[in-house]
């Protein structure tokens, strides 16, 4: 059976979740120079978190009209057009949020964010630790990095064992701060998975189905583990609830039907 693949940059992909979790600024903006400004970055971000990129990119512009210096509403730019698909308008407005603030953590996480989307993963890996070392309790920043390390660890030519550890110290301290975080948990059990540990990937993908019902590449990568440690009608069953969850997803498709014949396998060896 497949190993199972990097997720597809994440789901639920880019909207609403995107924008309010990993994005966003956390912060408040700082309110200088004018108020209104603030007032008006503050309000771009609920217009993110409902939903509402249109509404939102209006209220940061009005935020530059009270003072075209403020790095908080080109952060907040770039966030619109991160959920908008559009990366390089994207990387230009957080690259003038970090001229005009050099020491804005949000805006060095979501560049990092940026970079990794756009297959840059060292580059990548440089932003979100400089985000880190600035504000180390940024979860968004640290998850990004992990998988920033991923990539690098499965490029041809890596290190895979040193960057497969260096990934896992990351999510690790994720989880220490964020345990309820289902792809936290997901990734962990990727790298489980990736360093043949079967038991341990089966346990963090059954937490992460646990912690989100609906997580299709929890739930194949929970058939993939189960099938690894010859349970394979229990990966019969984490397959079709991959299936239900995603229906378009061929490697939940192909895995159900190795389950299926190992499961069958084993049924006439008895």
């Amino acid at each position: 059976m497949p190993t199972p693949p990097l997720r597809r940059s994440d789901r639920p992909a880019l909207g609403a979740a995107l924008a309010a979790a990993l994005l966003a600024s956390a912060c408040a903006a700082v309110p200088r120079l004018h108020p209104r400004a603030a007032e008006e970055v503050e309000r771009g971000y609920r217009h993110l978190a409902d939903g509402d990129p249109e509404r939102a990119e209006v209220a940061f512009e009005h935020a530059l009209a009270f003072d075209p210096d403020f790095p908080e509403a080109e952060n907040g730019l770039a966030v619109v057009a991160r959920v908008r698909g559009d990366l390089p308008e994207a990387r230009r407005r957080l690259e003038r949020a970090l001229r005009l603030r050099s020491d804005f953590p949000e805006a060095h996480a979501n560049l990092g964010e940026a970079l990794l989307a756009g297959g840059d993963a060292r580059a990548a890996e440089g932003a979100l630790r400089e985000a880190l070392r600035l504000d180390p309790d940024l979860a968004d920043a640290r998850q990004n990095l992990a998988r920033a390390l991923l990539r690098r660890a499965l490029a041809p030519g890596a290190d895979r064992a040193a960057g497969l550890a260096a990934a896992r110290r990351e999510l690790l301290h994720l989880l220490e701060t964020d345990p309820g975080r289902a792809s936290a948990h997901h990734e962990l059990a990727l790298v489980d998975y990736l360093e043949a540990r079967w038991a341990a990937a089966e346990r963090g993908y059954r937490r992460a189905a646990e912690l989100a019902p609906a997580y299709p590449e929890a739930l194949h990568g929970l058939c993939n583990a189960l099938v690894r440690l010859d349970r394979c009608g229990e990966a019969v069953v984490a397959c079709a609830r991959c299936l239900e969850a995603a229906p378009g997803l061929e490697a939940c498709r192909t895995s159900l039907r190795g389950a299926t014949a190992c499961a069958a396998a084993a049924t006439a060896g008895r």
